[in-house]
């Protein structure tokens, strides 16, 4: 008998989409308006807590796309 596949989830080492970026609105948003002001913010937590993509999610943004290109 073959054991079921299991679905991961979580993506891990590459930014897919927004489709799969979750719960991250209020740091999503924060660093945003960061971003059209044109400050510098320094992202500090543990290794692998997603501050890639955190950052790659808000590059993502339409309202960034136009400006920046990855």
């Amino acid at each position: 008998m073959e054991a079921p596949t299991v679905w991961n989830p979580f993506v891990v080492g590459r930014y897919v989409s927004g489709h799969y970026f979750c719960d991250r609105e209020k740091e999503t948003e924060f660093l945003a308006k960061q971003m059209e002001n044109g400050r510098n913010v320094a992202l500090i937590s543990p290794w692998r807590m997603g501050k890639t993509g955190l950052i790659r999610h808000c590059f993502s943004q339409p309202r960034f796309k136009e400006h920046f290109h990855a």
